[in-house]
């Protein structure tokens, strides 16, 4: 088209819109009028872009358009679930702190049955929250995915270990089938790996009551350098509807509308697992017959590993729990807005000797840095009248040396890379995630205040005898009936949740050994002890209480001698259970 005849075309354009903008004020509803003038928007648009680009291509503009306000769509709703979560686990944080801190108080048998009920509830709440958060990060592209060599055997042999100590008094047979030209070291995320297969060994374990679950590893597409793995799981499990194999990895899917009554779980594991899978450009399919079994297979690629690269199982650290006797007299600043939270932890840290000062805004906050001999500070990040990123930043560039060098410990209900890498560049040392619990709490401030002192309690603890075998098979169900008023029916949902929790503690330790994470399998030490005291299970109770301490001790392999007597003990002590079990069941 001609420059001239460009010019014209374009005069009438804008006198066109300008008519069109006269007669839609004057002759046309707010509605129509509206309407009139996207509609010649749009035409204006596209003639434009024919005049100006004429290689634009409307169609393909329109699907990218398309795609960005999904994206961004996507995009809010995570940020969304971010805000929500934050919001949920600052009350939560109070419920579990508040719950711990009657826990240490003398309470009669009833009122104890009362506050592990509230302990249970919000573990429970906060284990819902935990898994939609990793499904927001995964499926945001947010989630963090490592690439470290390591020895798939040595993963498959934890996985079926852990799949052998899980079935139970049931006539199942677990079997492993390995293609031997599968490499023997591989390179990429094994906590990523274990997580997908202890979800898909769990459920056909969940779903099985008898016959078999194999778990089966190919190599496909290997050279020198890479190789597709191919992993299986069949079962001669209770199977999926065909109906519902079309949408079973969607998020809060589950196959039966019954499933959560009676197995439980989020509608969420498949999702996670298929976003984990495709994450890592792998891919995933299932094969279902009602009542016949399922099949699920995925494939990964993965990079040949070096085993000289892969780390040692676990390393020698120094002992950094001391006891509570060494927190005494420790003086601590706490900026936190929320007054129950902050009630709650000056209660917490008082009960160890800790003087605490809790200001409501940065100024009082240096004041006291200036005025008092300051220990620690525990800093919350993301409070909604104060930035903690902030007035952590005027601590370090403040002109006192000793002002400037005062350990900070953030503390939030989320924490994400981006706040890491913040952290690190103000200089923040340490983060603990709300809720926390007492010993997170404990071995945070002893990690890193500025004072020191000699153990007390936790070395008496550790120099205790093991317990013996024997004593971890016993537990007691009568008594606890009792707490039921009687309801064999409220005593069997207990004994469910009871062995599920026993479930999550066994996986999640076969986790973090692999990843030499003490710190994680003491909370999740923490986390079921409390279950063994409900059910009169003393001396498992006590097998429990040394693994933590041993844990927050840094002693690895008696963590791991700990945790093997507990693999050989429970299932005995489950039986015991189930027999007692039974016969208050046909007493009912």
């Amino acid at each position: 088209m001609s420059i001239s005849k460009t010019k014209d075309l374009l005069g009438q354009l804008s006198k066109l819109e300008r008519t069109v903008s006269e007669f839609s004020f004057e002759e046309l509803s707010a509605a129509d009028a509206k309407m009139l003038k996207k509609s010649f928007s749009t035409f204006k648009s596209s003639l434009e872009n024919h005049i100006y680009s004429p290689n634009y291509n409307p169609q393909s503009n329109a699907q990218q358009q398309e795609k960005l306000e999904i994206e961004k769509k996507l995009a809010c709703q995570n940020q969304f679930i971010a805000h929500v979560s934050h919001e949920i686990r600052t009350p939560l944080n109070s419920i579990i702190g508040f719950a711990n801190l009657l826990t240490e108080e003398k309470l009669s048998q009833s009122q104890q049955k009362k506050v592990q009920a509230i302990q249970f509830a919000s573990d429970s709440l906060l284990k819902i929250i935990n898994e939609v958060l990793d499904y927001s990060k995964i499926s945001s592209g947010s989630s963090y995915f490592e690439t470290i060599d390591f020895k798939l055997q040595d993963l498959l042999n934890n996985i079926m270990f852990l799949g052998e100590t899980l079935i139970i008094n049931r006539n199942i047979q677990l079997i492993i089938e390995i293609d031997p030209h599968v490499p023997e070291t591989i390179k990429g995320d094994p906590s990523k790996l274990s997580q997908v297969l202890l979800n898909l060994v769990g459920n056909s374990i969940k779903f099985v009551e008898q016959g078999h679950i194999k778990l089966a590893v190919k190599a496909k597409k290997c050279n020198k350098n890479r190789c597709i793995l191919e992993f299986s799981v069949s079962d001669t499990g209770i199977g999926i509807p065909k109906e519902k194999l079309k949408t079973i990895f969607e998020s809060y899917t589950q196959a039966e509308d019954n499933t959560f009554v009676k197995y439980g779980g989020t509608g969420l594991g498949l999702s996670i697992t298929k976003e984990i899978i495709e994450k890592q450009n792998g891919e995933i399919e299932i094969v279902s017959e009602l009542g016949i079994g399922t099949h699920i297979t995925f494939r990964l690629p993965y990079d040949l590993g070096d085993p000289k690269n892969i780390p040692e199982k676990f390393s020698k650290d120094i002992d950094l729990i001391k006891g509570k006797e060494a927190l005494a007299g420790t003086e601590i600043l706490v900026f936190e807005d929320n007054l129950m939270n902050q009630h709650l932890i000056k209660e917490q840290l008082t009960k160890w000797g800790c003087k605490v000062y809790t200001p409501v805004d940065s100024k009082k906050g240096m004041a006291l840095l200036t005025t008092k001999n300051i220990d620690l500070i525990l800093m919350d990040l993301k409070m909604p009248n104060l930035n903690g990123f902030e007035i952590s930043k005027e601590i370090r560039n403040h002109a006192d040396s000793r002002i400037k060098t005062v350990p900070i410990v953030a503390f939030s209900a989320d924490f994400t890379e981006q706040d890491g890498e913040d952290c690190k560049a103000i200089g923040i040392n340490d983060f603990l995630l709300k809720p926390y619990t007492l010993h997170e709490l404990m071995t945070i401030i002893r990690k890193n205040k500025r004072k020191e002192k000699a153990p007390i309690e936790y070395t008496q603890i550790l120099q205790k005898k093991m317990i013996q075998s024997k004593e971890t098979t016993q537990v007691e169900l009568h008594n606890l009936l009792n707490d039921c008023f009687g309801e064999v029916d409220m005593l069997n949902e207990l004994v469910r949740l009871f062995k599920s929790n026993v479930l999550e503690f066994i996986g999640n330790v076969k986790i973090h050994m692999n990843n030499n994470n003490l710190k994680q399998i003491a909370f999740a030490a923490h986390k079921l002890k409390a279950s063994f005291a409900m059910l009169k299970a003393n001396g498992m109770r006590e097998l429990i209480v040394e693994l933590e301490a041993k844990c927050k001790a840094n002693k690895a392999t008696e963590v791991q001698e700990l945790y093997l007597a507990f693999l050989e003990d429970y299932p005995l002590l489950e039986q015991n259970m189930d027999r007692q079990l039974a016969e208050l069941n046909k007493n009912s």
